[in-house]
């Protein structure tokens, strides 16, 4: 059942958009004005690589190279409701215990973020929501999954994280009464795209790897309005240059 705050329309995004937008400020970077992506590395010293890496995300996914490569195997448990507002995102932070494997190795699962639209394309195609499921391994590595969602028809998993979003900004929803797999939100093949990359949000560093799955999940218009609702329609840093990296397209799995 979606939430009743849905008859709301447009004054509840105008209200969750105003009420982000006074945010920006202690985030000290956002993705709009002059603390927006272009001027990231300005904000901190920190920051530098933003400008400056050589291997940046996201990026356009085309020129793929086909290799024989690990399946992918998201091996999750089921966690509470933990939803998050803050300001820029909604994200869900995951119970310990849930790993995504990859041949020998590990990965936990730290949680999931909801972006609105897509930061990758494919062969320049965009898409309008997307869900990262980002992974930190013991040594401090980045691992980041990629969930593409076309609008199509209603997603019985997704509407489950609808229906307990936080509407304002700092707002945190959490329900150890509801139970969710975030394996639902990722489609039935686990074939995916793979290149070497940056985190997309400051300080941009750089050795991420990031996994991207080729076949999107569907989720309805309204459910996609919803969701950039709610978090803005903008959450999602530009392209960057691909430069010669290798994206590889994973098969034989």
């Amino acid at each position: 059942m979606l939430p009743k705050w849905v008859k709301c329309g447009a004054v509840l995004i105008a209200t969750t958009l105003l009420g982000a937008s006074g945010a920006f400020a202690q985030e000290n970077w956002s993705y709009s004005g002059a603390n927006g992506p272009a001027n990231w590395h300005t904000l901190s010293g920190a920051n530098s690589v933003c400008a400056a890496g050589q291997f940046q995300s996201p990026i356009n996914i085309e020129g793929t190279e086909p290799a024989v490569m690990h399946r992918l195997r998201p091996d999750y448990r089921v966690s509470e409701i933990n939803l998050a507002h803050n300001r820029l995102m909604i994200t869900m932070d995951y119970e310990r215990g849930s790993y995504l494997r990859v041949g020998k190795k590990l990965l936990p699962l730290n949680r999931f973020v909801f972006r609105a639209p897509a930061e990758h394309t494919i062969a320049g195609e965009s898409f309008p929501l997307s869900v990262q499921f980002i992974h930190r391994g013991t040594d401090g590595s980045y691992a980041v999954v990629v969930t593409l969602v076309k609008e199509g028809q209603a997603n019985r998993a997704l509407a489950e994280f609808i229906a307990n979003m936080p509407l304002e900004p700092d707002q945190r929803n959490r329900n150890n009464n509801i139970l969710v797999n975030a394996r639902d939100l990722m489609p039935t093949n686990k074939n995916y795209f793979r290149y070497m990359g940056s985190l997309t949000t400051p300080p941009c560093s750089e050795g991420v790897n990031w996994y991207i799955y080729k076949q999107p999940i569907q989720a309805s218009k309204e459910q996609i309005d919803l969701i950039k609702g709610v978090v803005g329609a903008g959450n999602a840093r530009p392209l960057q240059k691909r430069g010669n990296r290798l994206v590889l397209e994973a098969r034989g799995q």
